[in-house]
């Protein structure tokens, strides 16, 4: 047996819920989606075409907490809206229940909030304990009547600018229409300038989430614990956040695994996975805890002919994979596949039919 900690991303390889839009949609009435869009994409320009040095995407998961709260958001309908709206992959219970069978350490990591986290993995079984995000307390501060009208009207200033969307290709922002960068210099005045000035403020000073350095942070934190090494891991990511722990686990030697991602994700990791439903990932983990990362490699670079000896797993295992598997649609891709556009195109068809167009395009 090979040693394995598999650490797999909650929203979209477990949950097929984006909770920080859902809250936006839910609490900020009546555009609240289309605030959630305008403060995603600015956080992606900033990342992806200003290329900022020190600046990280994920920031949007604290930028909308001040927003949140100003709706009267509290921590306790938080932690009820993330039960209420929980929509899991299908088979994820059964694939996660019989992986937590094998006697390998897994945990859940997530950039969103713990509430939500916490939702997943108490769904799933999972020690909470082994759940990596970060800590939100809504209700350490109040928000004056001044504060919270200021927040409302700011809220409305971004979603009344143009739509933030840079055309492929944009290297910075003169190569952004002017509507757009109209939208940007908003952005920046309101969550750049004039947001960090406003007592609010506190709440996401206080508030890491966990995306690109954090959630590698995190995995290390992880295997101190479980005195494994990155080479023993299986990370499973979807999206840009997951791209710097993807990089530092294929260095090591471990295994990255894109589970219907994003065309960062894709293009990042080791192996993609394009399916309906959590059983491959089971199989995946299964494979490399008897033949460690050179049986699934070769699986994923030979399909299941060419690399048929390591599908030869105990009866009770290949059993209960083939009956989870049954019926199922999936497609393993190396990164080694000479037509990785098409594995990309793939994987986000897959995407926006298991989460919805509107969800699959926030990543």
């Amino acid at each position: 047996m090979h040693p394995l900690q598999l650490i797999v991303d909650c929203e979209g390889p477990l949950a097929l819920n984006n909770n920080a839009f859902e809250l936006c949609r839910e609490f900020i009435r009546p555009e609240g989606a289309r605030f959630f869009q305008q403060v995603s994409r600015y956080d992606l320009y900033l990342a992806a075409v200003a290329k900022e040095s020190d600046y990280h995407p994920g920031e949007a998961l604290k930028w909308l907490l001040p927003f949140l709260k100003a709706r009267g958001l509290t921590n306790q309908q938080l932690s009820d809206y993330a039960r209420k709206s929980l929509k899991l992959i299908p088979g994820v219970e059964a694939a996660y229940k019989f992986l937590q069978t094998q006697d390998f350490p897994i945990f859940a990591i997530s950039s969103g909030y713990r509430q939500f986290a916490e939702a997943v993995g108490e769904k799933l079984g999972f020690s909470p304990k082994n759940i990596l995000c970060a800590a939100l307390d809504l209700d350490r501060i109040s928000l004056s009547a001044a504060e919270k009208e200021e927040l409302l009207k700011l809220a409305q200033e971004i979603t009344a600018a143009a739509e933030i969307k840079p055309p492929p290709g944009a290297a910075s922002i003169q190569d952004l229409p002017d509507p757009v960068r109209q939208a940007i210099a908003v952005c920046d005045r309101i969550l750049g300038e004039r947001l960090p000035r406003m007592a609010s403020a506190a709440l996401y000073r206080e508030v890491t989430p966990l995306t690109g350095p954090e959630k590698a942070r995190a995995v290390e934190e992880s295997l101190a614990r479980t005195k494994l090494t990155l080479k023993d891991i299986i990370y499973v990511g979807d999206s840009l956040t997951d791209v710097q722990v993807f990089e530092a686990v294929t260095a090591a030697g471990g295994l990255s695994i894109s589970f219907n991602g994003s065309r960062s994700a894709v293009r990042a990791a080791e192996i993609s996975v394009i399916a309906d439903n959590a059983w491959p990932i089971a199989l995946l983990a299964s494979i490399f805890l008897l033949w460690g990362k050179e049986g699934v490699m070769e699986l994923a670079d030979k399909g299941s002919e060419g690399a048929s000896r390591y599908l030869v797993l105990p009866d009770a295992v290949i059993d209960t994979l083939m009956r989870g598997l049954k019926g199922r649609n999936f497609n393993l891709r190396s990164a080694l596949s000479q037509d990785q556009e098409s594995t990309v195109l793939e994987s986000m068809a897959m995407r926006a039919k298991l989460l919805g167009p509107e969800m699959a395009s926030l990543a």
